[in-house]
């Protein structure tokens, strides 16, 4: 796979991730199900009494006392049958990036030129060299999938990945903040000529949507253009019903009497089947949910494939979707999660639509991929060896229109590479997943 040499002068993924749990060992089996996450977030509620379950704590197994929860810290706690770590039951976590570290991002890909979007989009035509051609068929993508080794066990320890100082993460995420805050997004801000759309699959109790939506509010006071004229829609979905629950009152003791016409709307939706139908959302969001949903060992990479196909299939023509993950492809293992779940999950949504194509019932379009990876940094690992290691990173995957002359010749040269490979649906080698442009920023 080809890499970009071009490198970027401000990085959202240099920015050191916050504080992040240390529970995956103990809680792996169940930490990609929907009951996991029922009872991680029934466990933020008030009057809501959760059991240590601790030899070591020295506290009786039934114990609903504050101070079990606060002076244990090796302690795990039990809720409807689901273990806990002692910062499981403390909400308020923010995944990875806050709001504001990823706000570089984020803002440019609403607000953004189009005038240099089709820029952008005639390089990628042109620049054929630096796009990865994507042969492999369906059977063998998924024998990969299948027959991926299952290794120690590492998938599971989301969390455990990268451990760094917390004094000093606290530090530089401060920094981050305030430089993200301080540096231009945009030079000059146009309403689009339709209001965008966005999406974020996986919410969690700390949803990027909501800051987003505080900061177009803020962002009209300061220009005079109304945030629902660059932004009509924010939804945060998530598939644990209390915790959506828990936003939309929160959101309504926090807003009441307020003239904001821009919120965020929290829906109790399961990313693996989305009811939007397709290219409705300009702007897609999702941290650490495949993260999460990659920890069951059974189902997770399947999983992961389906939500990444639905995520592809509501973006609009023109839009993107920006995925926050550990699992940074500087690194071998971050490689082969592009490789066996993004590369998998695109390829998904084309088979899904590819009749369609054939028909011309619908629009060419074609992924590229920017990955804000960092630069990393040298550490001892277990052998005393110093080795490189990477932090959480961004994935910016844009969903573009393709001419109609440039996608019959991606198409053309792809029937002519399978000329001799035999087909059961005789003309199903013309049409395949056209190439997908990576860059490492």
């Amino acid at each position: 796979m080809k890499r970009s040499s071009k490198k970027s002068g401000s990085d959202a993924a240099n920015a050191k991730s916050s504080k992040r749990p240390r529970e995956e060992e103990q809680t792996a089996p169940k930490y990609g199900t929907k009951e996991y996450w029922e009872a991680r977030y029934k466990s933020h509620l008030p009057n809501v009494e959760v059991g240590t379950n601790n030899a070591n704590a020295g506290k009786d197994s039934n114990s609903n006392s504050n101070e079990a929860t606060t002076k244990n810290d090796d302690a795990t706690y039990v809720l409807d049958g689901i273990e806990l770590s002692k910062d499981a039951i403390n909400p308020g976590h923010a995944w990875y990036f806050t709001y504001q570290d990823l706000r570089p991002l984020i803002l440019p890909l609403l607000l953004g030129n189009e005038e240099s979007e089709a820029e952008e989009l005639e390089s990628d035509c042109d620049d054929s060299d630096s796009w990865v051609e994507e042969e492999v068929d369906e059977e063998e993508t998924e024998r990969g999938v299948e027959d991926e080794e299952e290794g120690d066990g590492e998938e599971d320890e989301v969390a455990e990945e990268h451990p760094q100082d917390d004094e000093e993460c606290a530090d530089d995420a401060e920094d981050d903040r305030h430089d993200s805050c301080e540096m231009p997004i945009v030079e000059v801000i146009t309403p689009p000529d339709k209001p965008k759309k966005v999406l974020e699959v996986g919410c969690g109790d700390v949803a990027l949507g909501v800051d987003l939506a505080a900061d177009l509010v803020k962002m009209q006071e300061d220009t005079d253009i109304g945030a629902e004229l660059l932004v009509d829609e924010i939804s945060c979905i998530d598939y644990s019903d209390i915790v959506v629950k828990t936003l939309i009152e929160k959101q309504k003791k926090e807003h009441n009497g307020s003239s904001s016409t821009l919120q965020a709307s929290f829906h109790s939706l399961d990313a693996r089947s989305l009811h939007y139908t397709p290219n409705t959302f300009d702007l897609v969001l999702e941290k650490g949910t495949l993260d999460a949903m990659l920890s069951d060992k059974n189902e997770g990479k399947q999983n992961c494939i389906q939500i990444v196909k639905e995520m592809a299939r509501v973006t609009n023509i023109g839009g993107s979707i920006l995925i926050v993950s550990h699992l940074n492809a500087n690194e071998s293992k971050g490689m082969k999660w592009l490789e066996d779940v993004v590369f998998s999950g695109l390829k998904a949504e084309f088979r899904e639509r590819r009749e369609a194509i054939k028909k011309q019932q619908t629009q060419f379009y074609s992924w590229s991929i920017h990955i804000h990876g960092g630069e990393g940094q040298l550490i001892k690992d277990e052998d005393d060896e110093e080795v490189m290691s990477y932090g959480p990173a961004v994935y910016i995957i844009k969903k573009k229109s393709v001419p109609a002359d440039r996608a019959q010749e991606l198409f053309s040269s792809k029937k002519k590479d399978a000329k001799n490979v035999e087909s059961e649906n005789g003309d199903e080698t013309e049409l395949t997943l056209p190439p997908v442009k990576v860059e490492f920023l």
